[in-house]
């Protein structure tokens, strides 16, 4: 038997090789057409590459890899608060209906990745509670929601590899939205000719007042470390009042809070202080962009080469065909019905493609696609208010009611 191979990263070549797999994304999507055409974002194509080169290299050399993952919880919360102090919530409120029917949108979505599982679990002569781990457990729940309830499984119905299972249906959702997000998007784009000014989110010819402004002004290492301070100040202020309300019964999970104190640094602190004749620094928008970008990008990239694609190949298969149906309907409910009722413009298209993303992987994952078509066609606002509010907060309630009412079906045994 051969021995096996241990591939370790430090902290610091585990930064080294995210960073370098960017660069690798980047320059196989500039050589792409089809990869620029359907805004598959780099950080996607460089994860992923990476975890099937380690996947080849396992089989053949019988290579396991671990790396130092403690950056990455930090840098969702840092990429969350910049995506705070990004939000203007005037816009929000100007499509605040929106988010009602986006919600209403979600829960149809989590109810019909359900009844698919269950459905497809009875084609395939497997357990119910198997096609729910194929459906919205795994898939708009995530890994963690995929783990509780994988326990749960395995403690009350002696259900045998639940987390196994559950792990390996919501990797292949996180691989599924990465690639499925962007077409569906840009499919709507085209449909409706639902294009965005093409001006770029932050720089670009427009009025000589907005290049003026001081949230408009090339960035400076003085300005980067102030918006860097601040998210370091959102991330404690996100850590602090999740230890406050984790006996409340409130659970909101810490990348929200994260969100949440961002936009009250942006729309209600700052302009408080500033109001009251403090001399209040303005919040630099580009520098909260080039921060936002290069932390989500490390914790995407971070993520994907981590994944185990090898289990996913020998551990379940009728179970991946049935996230595979479900990664069909969910593009498909998106572009056909998404898309249509959220208003049918740039917007609602940007909207449809994080719908999937979030539907079936995670809501980063979300953000990058959603980031990478605002790059590549222009602003959408309302959906980078939307989907992190709807997709990771509203969502994850609902689908825990959604689930609730499946177990009292006779047919699962609860």
């Amino acid at each position: 038997m051969r021995p096996v191979q241990i591939l370790s990263l430090n902290l610091p070549e585990t930064l080294a090789v995210a960073t370098a797999l960017f660069f690798v994304g980047q320059l196989i999507v500039r050589r792409s057409a089809f990869l620029q055409r359907y805004s598959i974002p780099v950080p996607v194509v460089g994860g992923v590459l990476f975890a099937l080169l380690l996947a080849m290299a396992g089989l053949v050399l019988d290579l396991q890899f671990t790396m130092d993952e403690s950056l990455k919880d930090p840098l969702l919360l840092a990429f969350f608060a910049t995506l705070g102090l990004g939000a203007d919530v005037r816009s929000l409120a100007r499509g605040g209906w929106k988010l009602v029917i986006l919600l209403g949108l979600f829960i149809v979505l989590m109810v019909m990745q359900c009844a698919i599982g269950i459905g497809m679990a009875r084609l395939l002569d497997l357990h119910p509670m198997v096609g729910l781990l194929g459906g919205s457990i795994s898939l708009l729940g995530g890994h963690g929601t995929a783990a509780a309830y994988a326990a749960s499984f395995s403690e009350t119905r002696n259900l045998q590899g639940a987390l196994e299972l559950g792990m390996a249906a919501a990797t292949a959702g996180l691989i599924l939205g990465s690639l499925l997000a962007g077409p569906v998007a840009e499919r709507v784009m085209r449909r409706q000719g639902a294009g965005a000014s093409p001006r770029p989110p932050v720089a670009g010819p427009t009025a000589a007042v907005e290049r003026q402004a001081a949230v408009y002004a090339p960035i400076t290492a003085e300005q980067l470390l102030f918006v860097l301070l601040v998210c370091l100040a959102c991330i404690g202020g996100a850590e602090l009042m999740h230890q406050l309300m984790k006996d409340t019964g409130v659970l909101l999970p810490d990348f929200l809070w994260a969100l949440l104190i961002g936009m009250a640094v942006r729309n209600a602190i700052v302009p408080l202080a500033a109001r009251a004749g403090l001399a209040v620094r303005p919040i630099n928008d580009r520098a909260v962009q080039a921060l936002g970008s290069v932390t989500l990008s490390l914790f995407l990239i971070m993520a994907l080469m981590s994944m185990r694609v090898l289990d996913l190949a020998t551990l379940a298969g009728p179970l991946l065909l049935i996230v595979a149906v479900n990664a069909v309907a969910t593009a498909a409910f998106a572009y056909l019905v998404t898309s249509r009722l959220m208003g049918g413009d740039h917007d609602a298209a940007v909207i449809s493609g994080g719908q999937v993303a979030a539907g079936l992987a995670t809501t980063a994952v979300a953000m990058s696609v959603m980031q990478t078509l605002s790059e590549r066609h222009g602003p959408a606002p309302l959906a980078f208010l939307l989907i992190p509010i709807v997709g990771a907060f509203f969502a994850d309630i609902a689908n825990a009611l959604v689930l609730q009412a499946f177990f009292v079906l006779p047919a699962l045994g609860f």
